[in-house]
């Protein structure tokens, strides 16, 4: 305060604010070149969980994004009723869950650490945001709902009599967007938290699916800072990417319970479909009329 010249007084607290008061004395000798870059390992904003109702310190990437969709002053401003809460408990469930690592002990299967400019695209901070637990968030009737990568059995089947019309099948990516290995950096907590690239995740048996090729991957994870967590999520996105069958299913409104990132079961006998695995990546509505054109 008394620094400050008359600017601050005892009541610029910078209350929920993190910051840091740092006196130098000036020395040719220490300082060189000029002032040296100060940083400090903190723990960043206290994050409500709807699992608890308390807002306290967390490294839970569903929580992070639940607070920058609901922030007022750097986030989306949305209100909590546009928050399905069901699903945000369930990826935060699934980022807590403990993984065993190979070379002994366990970590979480997801965190959350670093920061952001809040001048970013709002569009590019979610993205990154999403990155460390290899999720999504989907808009879907008034309510942003999470998903965080793990696996969960389909409980709706679609076959032939749910149809409308016919099925366009893709069996290939095209080879510029297909891949068989992923690299890419994190912020290493050896390298005093300076991106640094994780060991790239390989496999030989799509390799040789590709002719031997070996093609690349970048996949930066700014938010992720254990080498173990950022294979997981190099692996999750190479074996995502080589389930390369889509499908393009007109149906009836059996299919209308669905959502983005749900499972389904699907059947066809044309093409051997029996109860096939899929995940939903795109879902709209088509209003379609009669000869007459009255809507059917």
């Amino acid at each position: 305060i008394n620094e400050s010249n008359g600017k601050w007084t005892d009541q610029h607290r910078l209350s929920g604010i993190a910051y840091v008061y740092a006196r130098l004395q000036f020395d040719a000798d220490a300082f060189p070149n000029g002032l040296p870059n100060i940083s400090a390992i903190v723990q960043g904003k206290k994050l409500f969980d709807p699992r608890t109702s308390t807002t306290v310190y967390s490294t839970n990437p569903a929580l992070a994004i639940r607070d920058y969709l609901t922030d007022n002053i750097y986030g989306f401003g949305s209100s909590s009723s546009e928050i399905d809460d069901t699903s945000f408990t369930t990826a935060a469930n699934i980022c807590d869950e403990n993984v065993t690592l190979s070379g002994g002990g366990t970590e979480k299967k997801y965190t959350i650490n670093g920061t952001f400019e809040s001048n970013g695209s709002p569009k590019q901070i979610l993205e990154n945001l999403l990155s460390p637990m290899g999720g999504e968030v989907i808009f879907s009737n008034g309510t942003f709902k999470a998903k965080a990568a793990k696996y969960v059995s389909p409980t709706v089947t679609l076959d032939e009599g749910d149809l409308r019309g016919s099925i366009a099948l893709q069996s290939r990516r095209s080879r510029r967007d297909n891949f068989n290995a992923v690299k890419g950096v994190f912020t290493s907590p050896d390298n005093n938290f300076i991106a640094a690239d994780y060991p790239a995740f390989t496999s030989t048996t799509f390799q040789n699916e590709d002719n031997g090729e070996q093609m690349f991957l970048d996949l930066d994870l700014p938010y992720t800072t254990s080498v173990s967590m950022a294979q997981r999520l190099a692996k999750i996105a190479l074996f995502r990417n080589r389930q390369q069958i889509t499908l393009d299913m007109p149906c009836k409104l059996k299919a209308f319970q669905l959502n983005v990132g749900d499972t389904v079961s699907i059947t066809n006998q044309r093409f051997g479909f029996s109860s096939k695995v899929f995940e939903v990546g795109e879902w709209n509505i088509v209003f379609e009329n009669d000869a007459n054109g009255i809507p059917v």
